[in-house]
């Protein structure tokens, strides 16, 4: 590894720990003051994560994945890319507990092959009435019935996501959650690849009934908890997934159908 130029520590935040582990990139040492200067950076990742998580999920699990992608940011990271760390190293942490939470699925082959057929039941009725489904009327359309389906989806979450990648933008993954943003958030590159996507999906998030888009807005963008949103509408937070991962199925059924 290559010395590090002083142009190329300006503004690096940690910038001497950073020069000390580029000095001595086999130094334990040096790594572990590195990381440890770094560890508030991961806790805010796994706090910011666990607001969208059901209550069962241990945040020490997703800690201890966050630290894994963070050790792989570090030895990863160029300054000459014109990157921020932290920009480079957000997505590697958040993907690493992404990878935490699918290795734990808790979704059989069987239940996952279910729920394809669920996606694509909603978007073959999205086509042929020009809009979503309801619940019942998914149940039926199905054959699930609504009691299955509801099990289904309760054990969805977290795998039934905003946060799930769903597309590339060079060496980007895109989600769910950011196609929906505010455009103006979104770099050049991003807005012109993009562009035809996000408005799918606008579209597909103003056809959701009021309460799965107000589920979802106050989820991902004033970041309750399932428990507070289910405290609002006075049902349980099994039933909050549920209503969350029928909402994301629909848009994921959009998304499939765009991509094609």
């Amino acid at each position: 590894m290559k010395k590090k130029s002083v142009n190329e520590l300006e503004g690096l935040p940690h910038a001497a720990l950073w020069a000390e582990f580029w000095a001595e990139p086999d130094s334990e040492e040096a790594l572990c003051r590195l990381l440890e200067a770094l560890v508030p950076f991961a806790q805010r990742i796994v706090a910011r994560m666990a607001i969208r998580l059901p209550s069962y999920v241990e945040r020490e699990n997703l800690f201890y994945s966050a630290l894994l992608g963070l050790h792989d940011a570090i030895h990863r990271f160029d300054p000459e890319s014109g990157q921020s760390f932290e920009a480079f190293a957000y997505r590697r942490v958040r993907g690493a507990i992404l990878d935490e939470l699918r290795a734990r699925d808790p979704l059989s082959r069987s239940q996952r092959n279910t729920l394809k057929r669920v996606e694509s039941t909603i978007r073959e009725w999205a086509q042929e009435h020009g809009a979503f489904p309801d619940e019942d009327e998914l149940a039926e359309a199905t054959g699930l019935g609504a009691r299955n389906l509801r099990a289904l989806f309760d054990r969805a979450l977290p795998w039934l996501s905003l946060d799930a990648p769903v597309g590339a933008n060079g060496d980007r993954n895109l989600t769910l959650g950011e196609v929906l943003a505010d455009p103006h958030a979104a770099t050049p590159d991003q807005e012109t690849q993009k562009e035809d996507l996000r408005r799918s999906l606008r579209h597909a998030f103003r056809q959701l009934a009021p309460r799965e888009q107000k589920i979802l807005y106050l989820y991902y963008y004033e970041e309750l908890r399932l428990h507070e949103i289910a405290a609002l509408y006075e049902v349980t937070e099994a039933r909050i997934c549920q209503i969350h991962a029928l909402a994301v199925a629909k848009l994921k059924s959009i998304l499939s159908e765009t991509e094609k």
